[in-house]
């Protein structure tokens, strides 16, 4: 049985800063938007992604990367847990890539154009990307998730990476799943 409403990402939830605790979305939203004007001259890369480890029960961490390329980064967690092991791959991979799509909607246009204007009117549309990482790759069990997974992703408008590419989810949250 899927799970996905245990799992379930909104603007109420609670988000843990790598310096503050307890955020919600709209304050690490606002968090983002200070970041990107602080240095308008930058461009951007914003991931989000999730990671689970499987125990007596699974945690799961998603998290957002606001990458100011070559000089430095900022991020957020977000930890739920299913009460059980969930030991098959496919349900495994889905609850991430289905955590991390209501991470994703949270941009919605508003905020994408928030985003954009934050960076100014001579770059407006210029020096951001979003990037929806996913915990799979070529290498490993997840090749055969592949498809299935980067299809979905795309055919919800939104541009997948996969390992090596997808750090916000297979490096970042995957060391905040064993010490949140």
């Amino acid at each position: 049985m899927l799970l996905v409403n245990q799992l379930e990402i909104n603007e109420g939830t609670l988000f843990k800063g790598l310096k503050k605790d307890k955020l919600t979305f709209e304050e690490v939203f606002n968090d983002i938007i200070r970041f990107i004007e602080a240095d308008t001259d930058s461009s951007y890369r914003i991931s989000v992604g999730t990671d689970s480890q499987v125990g007596s029960k699974t945690v799961f961490v998603s998290c957002i990367l606001v990458h100011r390329v070559g000089k430095g980064a900022i991020g957020y967690l977000h930890k739920c847990e299913i009460q059980r092991p969930v030991t098959n791959l496919r349900e495994k991979i889905y609850l991430e890539t289905c955590a991390s799509l209501q991470l994703a909607y949270l941009f919605d246009e508003g905020k994408m154009r928030k985003i954009h204007e934050a960076l100014g009117p001579n770059r407006h549309s210029e020096g951001i990307t979003f990037e929806f990482h996913i915990d799979i790759g070529t290498k490993g069990q997840t090749k055969t998730l592949i498809n299935e997974m980067v299809g979905m992703v795309r055919g919800l408008n939104f541009v997948p990476k996969i390992k090596p590419e997808s750090y916000c989810a297979s490096a970042f949250a995957d060391r905040y799943t064993k010490a949140m």
